[in-house]
C-alpha cells in the first residue's frame, strides 16, 4: 500500500511538471513568433526604402547684383557645373539650382536650405561664392551639387575657380581665367583667355585675343581661333583647326592633329603621333618636333612650300618626288614646291615620317642615297 501511494504521488508530480513545461513551451513559441514578425516587418521596411531609392530635394537661388563700378567678376564654386555668358545687362544675374540626395527627406531639405550663394565686393572685383554647410551627414547615399548660371555684362573680366564640374564661358569681351579640376572647360567667342584644367577636356572656339591652355589628363580642341594660342597638355590629344594666328603646342602622351590656315604653327610632341595638313598658302610656317612617335604630313599640290625634315633613328617615306637621303642612322629630306609659301621644318628622334599629297599614293621612298 505504501509503495502504491508513493507511486501515485510521483505520477501526480510528473503530471504537474508536464503541464508547467507545456505552458512554458507555449509562451516561448509566442515570444519567438512575435520576434519573427517584427523582423519580417523591419525587413519589409528596409526593402521599401531601398526600392524607393534616395530622396531628392531641390532649391533655387536667384540674385540680381549691381556691379557698382567694379570691372571683374570672380566665381568660386565646387561640386557642380558653372555657365557664364556675357549680356548687355548692367547687372550680374545669378541663378543657382541646389540638388541634394539623401535617404531622409528631412536631411535632404535641411542641407539644401543651408547651402548659400554669397556675393560681396572686394576691391575692383565682385566675388560670387557657393558656401556649403561645414558638415554633411555620414551616409554613403548622401550627395549634393549646385548648377550655377551667371550672366555678366559682356565687357568685364571674369575669373572662375571650380572643381568636380564643367565650366562654360561664352561671349565675354574682357579677360577670362578658368581654373578647374575634374570637369570639362569650354570657351566660346571670348577675348583673352587663360585655362588651367586637369582630368577633363578643354574646348576653345572663336577666341579673339591670346589663349593660354594648360591641361592634363584630357583632350584640347581649338577651332577658329583668331588670336594666338599656346597649349601645354599631358596625357591627351590636341586638335587645332582653322587657326588664323600663331599656335604653339607642347604635348606628351597623346596625339596632335593640326590643320591651320594662317600664322606660324609650332608642335612639340613626345610619346604620341603628329598629323598635320598644309593646304593654305597663307600659312607662315610649320615646325614639328617629334620624339618616339609617327609624323604624318599632308601637302596640297596647290600650295607652294619649302621643307626640311630630319629623322634620327627613324625612316622617311613619301609618295612625292622627294629625294630621301640617309645620314648616319637617320634620313633627311630637303625640297621645295613652287615659289613662296610656308617653311616646313620637321625633326624627329626615333620617329618615322610619312610625307604625301592630299591622297597618299605610296609609302615607298622614291630614292635613297
Amino acid at each position: 500500500m505504501g509503495a502504491q501511494a508513493e507511486s501515485r504521488a510521483e505520477s501526480h508530480v510528473d503530471c504537474r511538471l508536464s503541464i508547467v513545461d507545456c505552458r512554458m513551451s507555449d509562451q516561448s513559441e509566442i515570444v519567438i513568433r512575435h520576434f519573427l514578425a517584427a523582423a519580417v516587418l523591419a525587413l519589409f521596411a528596409l526593402a521599401g526604402t531601398v526600392m524607393a531609392g534616395p530622396l531628392v530635394a531641390t532649391r533655387r537661388i536667384e540674385k540680381r547684383v549691381p556691379l557698382g563700378g567694379r570691372r571683374k567678376a570672380v566665381v568660386l564654386h565646387r561640386y557642380g557645373n558653372v555657365a557664364i555668358v556675357g549680356t548687355g545687362d548692367a547687372y550680374v544675374l545669378v541663378d543657382a539650382l541646389v540638388r541634394v540626395t539623401a535617404r531622409s527627406r528631412t536631411a535632404a531639405d535641411s542641407f539644401a536650405e543651408r547651402v548659400q550663394v554669397e556675393t560681396a565686393g572686394e576691391g575692383d572685383s565682385l566675388v560670387i561664392a557657393t558656401v556649403y554647410p561645414a558638415r554633411a551627414p555620414a551616409d554613403p547615399g548622401f550627395g549634393y551639387e549646385v548648377q550655377m548660371s551667371v550672366k555678366l555684362p559682356t565687357g568685364i573680366a571674369a575669373s572662375v575657380r571650380n572643381s568636380f564640374g564643367d565650366v562654360k564661358v561664352a561671349e565675354l569681351a574682357g579677360d577670362c581665367h578658368v581654373a578647374n579640376r575634374y570637369g570639362d572647360v569650354e570657351l566660346d567667342r571670348c577675348n583673352r583667355c587663360e585655362v588651367e584644367n586637369s582630368y577633363g577636356r578643354v574646348r576653345i572656339t572663336e577666341t579673339q585675343g591670346l589663349s593660354l591652355v594648360r591641361n592634363s589628363y584630357g583632350d584640347v580642341d581649338l577651332r577658329l581661333a583668331s588670336g594666338p594660342v599656346q597649349v601645354r597638355n599631358r596625357y591627351g590629344t590636341v586638335h587645332t583647326d582653322q587657326s588664323a594666328n600663331d599656335v604653339t603646342i607642347d604635348n606628351q602622351f597623346g596625339n596632335v592633329f593640326a590643320r591651320p590656315d594662317r600664322g606660324a604653327v609650332s608642335i612639340t610632341n613626345r610619346y604620341g603621333d603628329v598629323n598635320a595638313w598644309v593646304d593654305d598658302a597663307e600659312l607662315a610656317a610649320l615646325s614639328i618636333m617629334s620624339r618616339l612617335g609617327r609624323v604624318d604630313l599632308s601637302l596640297s599640290d596647290r600650295v607652294p612650300f619649302r621643307i626640311d625634315a630630319t629623322a634620327q633613328g627613324g625612316r622617311i617615306s613619301s609618295g612625292l618626288p622627294f629625294v630621301i637621303r640617309r645620314v648616319g642612322e637617320g634620313q633627311l629630306v630637303s625640297a621645295r614646291q613652287g615659289e613662296g609659301g610656308p617653311q616646313i621644318d620637321i625633326h624627329g628622334v626615333w620617329s618615322d615620317f610619312a610625307i604625301h599629297g592630299d591622297v597618299s599614293r605610296s609609302d615607298t621612298p622614291r630614292d635613297e642615297r
